[in-house]
């Protein structure tokens, strides 16, 4: 196979301006440079077996990073032939490129269930994070619900969260896998455990809760009488009001599906985690775990009332 080469010309000229250079004194120094492609990597592109095993048999490096390895190539095209021949022949499957995306990442991310359970049969993490986000979140999203249950059976944390809060059957519900989402609900998916609130209510402070309303709720929502925004629901009256009944907002399926109304304990366990307590929810918010936060911000929201609702024992 024929290497191509660079060239860079000494002093850091512009290439071009040294060519000219060149042809007028022919005095400057040129430094050949390595070419940019890796020859495995190419190899296992082309999906030429016979060739990658050559290769391996000379000594190519394996694990060498060229913006990917071979491996994240075979995961990434699905080429399981060529990925059982890597791993077989050491290449690590735990190892990150760029963005910290790993073989398994690839091969969740194109739906190849066949390479996920290989490269998991092999020591590959389920639980290893890549771009922020487990491999059963990949998996979840994408709707491959073979590689769901692979990851599952080999210890993937079910209710992992990625950065802004969401977990994999988040991904799933609102991406419409319902399938994968039944899995998950059958496998310990689950909201979290959040102790009740109300016998915080009578001690919070409603005006600390108003500061954190501003911070983290008024870009999203409204809260005043009357008010109307497109795609900004108004909180005014929101303590005991049914889910998703304000005419003029485009609620989540989720919350449509939810019924029921929105008392101090739905208030509590919605804003500890949405994307958790109710899976498919538009709300992109992580939540408050902090309890005295969301004891604040209730007792504010119940103020949001011409006759708020009395506090629970009251």
């Amino acid at each position: 196979m024929i290497k191509q080469t660079r060239f860079l010309a000494i002093g850091a000229w512009p290439v071009t301006k040294a060519l000219s250079v060149i042809g007028a004194c022919s005095l400057l120094w040129l430094v050949a440079l390595p070419a940019q492609a890796n020859e495995l990597g190419d190899l296992v592109r082309n999906g030429d077996v016979a060739a990658v095993t050559s290769a391996l048999d000379k000594g190519a490096a394996i694990d060498e990073i060229d913006g990917v390895t071979a491996l994240y190539i075979a995961c990434e095209t699905g080429n399981a032939a060529l990925a059982e021949l890597l791993v077989n022949r050491g290449a690590d499957v735990n190892l990150p490129v760029s963005w910290q995306r790993t073989p398994l990442y690839a091969a969740t991310k194109a739906g190849f269930a066949d390479i996920v359970k290989l490269l998991l049969g092999h020591g590959a993490d389920p639980n290893q994070l890549a771009k922020g986000q487990t491999p059963l979140h990949v998996a979840a999203e994408t709707g491959c619900l073979a590689c769901v249950t692979s990851l599952v059976e080999a210890g993937a944390e079910v209710n992992a969260l990625t950065s802004n809060g969401s977990p994999p059957i988040h991904l799933a519900k609102l991406a419409g896998h319902d399938d994968v989402v039944a899995y998950l609900n059958s496998h310990g998916a689950n909201g979290p455990t959040i102790q009740p609130i109300s016998p915080r209510l009578a001690s919070a402070d409603a005006q600390s809760g108003k500061d954190i309303f501003g911070t983290t709720c008024a870009a999203c929502h409204l809260a005043a009488p009357g008010l109307k925004v497109p795609k900004r629901a108004n909180l005014w009256g929101i303590v005991g009001r049914q889910k998703g009944s304000e005419s003029d907002v485009q609620y989540s399926s989720s919350l449509k599906q939810a019924g029921g109304v929105w008392g101090f304990e739905e208030l509590n366990f919605f804003i500890a985690n949405p994307a958790l307590t109710l899976p498919g929810t538009d709300m992109s918010f992580p939540g408050l775990a902090d309890e005295n936060q969301r004891a604040d911000l209730i007792a504010y929201l119940r103020t949001l009332s011409e006759t708020p609702l009395p506090l629970p024992g009251k």
